[in-house]
This record gives C-alpha cells, structure tokens and sequence, in this order.
C-alpha cells in the first residue's frame, strides 16, 4: 500500500537546524580532519541520541493497517484492534494506526507534529536477506557490508570530532563507534553528570566510568555500563524503571552539562518476539513499548525543564532516532509470535522532525514480509544532515547512492 506524502514531506522528515553556532569545544580535538576544513556551512549542533531497537522490531504492530481486512486474517491472534475499541490502535489517519502502548509518544509528539514513523526500513536485499541478527545488525552498525569500522567513526572523522563527541552505555563502545581511536587525541575527556537539573553537578567517579583501550589505544570512544543517578531520583524526576530509563537519564545530564555531546548510542534489546509476542492488551512486544514509551517521554520532559531558562543549560535541537536490524514476518507462528523478516519502521522523534507516515506498508494479500523499500541508512544519514553533519561526503556511506528525492525522507546534502 503505497501512502501519498503531503507536499511538505517530498522535501524531507527533517527540518534543517541553524547551525549558525560555533563548534564548542572543537580544539579540544587537535588538527581538524580536512573534511572539517572551508565548510561553509554551520559546524554540527545539538545531540542524536541513537537507540537500536535489538532483535528485529514488529513492524505491523508499531504502524497498524487496521483497515486492511488481510491483517486480521494472517493475524488472528496478534492483530491490534481498530481505533475506538479496548486496546485499540491510536488513529493516524488513511487506515493506519499505532500501537496503543505508544500512546505517551503520540501525545507528547504526534499532536504537535514530531512523530516520524518510516515505513519499509531496512537492509536492502542486495545487501544480503538472510535474516539473520549478526548480518543485518553489523550492517547496521557499520553503515554497509564489510566496512572496517562504524559509520558514525567516519561521520565524525570527516568532521574533525572525537571521543568527546560521543557517549555509548553498555560494557563496551558501541559498534558504531568501531575505529574512533584513530580520531582521538591523547588525553582522558572528563564529563560531569548531576543527579538533579538544578544542581551543580559533580564529576563522575572514575571508579564507575570507563574508557574504552581497544587495540592498545590510549583511548576509545566514550562509554559506560554505570547508572549515574539514583532509583529515587530518577523516579522522581519520572522515568519508569529499566535500563533504557537509567541510560537517558544520564544521557539528559550530560547534555545539559558537555555541550561537546553530539552522538549518542543505546541499545534497548528484547523485540526477537518468537514467542507470546501479544497484541495490545498484553504480550512480549507490549511490555517492551510501554517502556520505551514512558522512558522517551520522561527524557523529553527531562530536557524541557532546562529549556529556555537563559542560565547557559539549554539542550539545543535533540532528535531521537529508533532504528532495528529488521522487521518481522507478516504471518504469525504457532507460538504467538513472528519470525524474521525483512522492512519495517523506524521511528523518529524531536524538535526539528517532520511528522506523519512515511514510505510504503506491504501488501498483505500478497507479500510474505515487509519489502524494504527504504535503505536503513538514509534514515541515519537524514537525521545525521539535520544536525549539521555532512554524511553523503567523506565516504560515510560510500556504498549508499546519492539521495532520491522522490522517497520523500530526505534533506539536501
């Protein structure tokens, strides 16, 4: 099903940022690459925080074609009821809907017009349609096939940027970050992070933060496995509880207190529904999106509280961006689940998105999965440009055509 996009969408699900700021704390990074060199354009701005959604996300239950009677056919048991019933999707308009745990993300960005969900993302087949988690996610994190390093190292190599660009969490850089030590200079990067908005935050305590050696380097990308706030505090300032929740509430510190912070990756793992996956009363995938609902939306209002207070705090743009290694099958399995499939949706979120239902939904009288019909990559080079980075240059995405402006998805180079 193919969904005609307003004219206002042709032109791109991103609005470009003034980038009319200097690039704080660029001599920090030593000689600039030549990429970063005679720009003339602003420097990149404002945060990215990547969140990969690990396992292979459902599509068809995040952007539900409820007015398609094939859906409750191949879904008997897993299909999201129509909007207006119990558990019902939330209405998107041209017969489509999402997901009702997904209701804080519609109310606090769908209303105002900043809740981008792309439809028919993925690995494209010439790039292998095994679907197999290690392929597809490598894909993914290296930005094509065979890649020596991560695309958002060579992103930020070509600008000039290094380690105190970025932030991962886990117990170890994110794969995304591969090859960064080529860009950093030789010294430690301190961050500060506070428990409280309104307090002066004190450093972080080395005993609970890490710094990546890889390869017999002296330093890595950032990263750490540490919660740096309290349950209490954290509670109290409205995330649920999770991992997901510990990691943006650091994440909310930081960008409050490095405004260097432009890259930032978290991996919230647990969409490989074979099994009870649900529909939108209960279920695997339910749990999981609730969660991640109420954890968005406590770091947005997290950030809000800083905004516009003129005290040198203020966030800038920050664009949050939800990409998986794949969707699932159409069909469901005999075990209340989905196996792999190929498309599905990303999801993006912020100031500066451009709404709506982007791309094509599958035909469900016809296709066994979602065929990719967007490069998952043009989603990362998309949200990447809107921040004043250069991802079509530099060899970032070398294996990526030049943007086709008729998918309606994407900014000027």
């Amino acid at each position: 099903m193919d969904l005609p996009l307003p004219a206002r969408h042709r032109e791109g699900f991103l609005r470009e940022i003034d980038n009319r700021s200097s690039r704080a704390g660029s001599a920090a990074v030593g000689i600039p690459s030549p990429g970063a060199l005679g720009r003339g354009v602003g420097a990149p701005s404002g945060t990215l925080v990547f969140i990969n959604l690990v396992g292979g996300v459902d599509g068809l239950s995040v952007v539900v074609p409820h007015a398609d009677p094939a859906y409750a056919i191949r879904r008997p048991a897993l299909a999201i009821s129509p909007p207006g019933e119990r558990y019902g999707a939330i209405d998107m308009g041209r017969g489509l809907g999402l997901h009702p745990a997904l209701s804080p993300l519609h109310a606090m960005f769908g209303r105002s017009d900043h809740l981008a969900l792309i439809c028919g993302v993925g690995v494209p087949d010439v790039h292998g349609g095994d679907r197999n988690h290690l392929p597809s996610r490598e894909f993914l994190h290296q930005g094509g096939r065979d890649e020596p390093d991560g695309w958002a190292t060579r992103l930020l190599r070509f600008e000039g940027l290094g380690s105190e660009s970025v932030w991962s969490f886990g117990s170890a850089p994110h794969a995304m970050f591969d090859g960064l030590a080529t860009a950093m200079v030789e010294q430690v990067p301190v961050v500060s992070v506070g428990r409280h908005f309104d307090e002066s935050p004190p450093p972080i305590d080395p005993r609970n933060s890490h710094v990546g050696t890889l390869g017999g380097s002296s330093i890595e990308a950032r990263w750490s496995d540490a919660s740096w706030t309290a349950p209490a505090d954290r509670l109290a300032r409205g995330y649920p509880e999770g991992g997901l929740s510990r990691s943006l509430a650091a994440t909310a510190d930081m960008i409050r207190t490095d405004p260097r912070l432009r890259i930032v990756a978290i991996d919230h793992p647990g969409y490989d529904t074979h099994v009870d996956q649900g529909d939108g009363r209960a279920g695997v995938l339910t749990h999981k999106l609730d969660r991640l609902a109420r954890a968005l939306t406590a770091f947005w209002s997290d950030l809000a509280r800083t905004r516009g207070t003129g005290d040198g705090r203020d966030p800038g743009p920050v664009t949050i961006i939800l990409v998986s290694e794949f969707g699932r099958a159409i069909d469901e399995n005999d075990s209340g689940g989905t196996e792999h499939g190929r498309g599905g949706v990303a999801i993006v979120l912020g100031d500066q998105v451009v709404g709506g239902i982007h791309g094509d939904m599958p035909s469900l009288a016809d296709d066994e999965v979602w065929p990719v019909t967007v490069d998952v990559r043009r989603v990362l080079a998309d949200a990447a440009a809107s921040h004043g980075f250069r991802p079509w240059r530099g060899g970032v995405f070398q294996q990526l055509p030049l943007p086709n402006r008729s998918l309606g998805l994407l900014l000027s180079p």
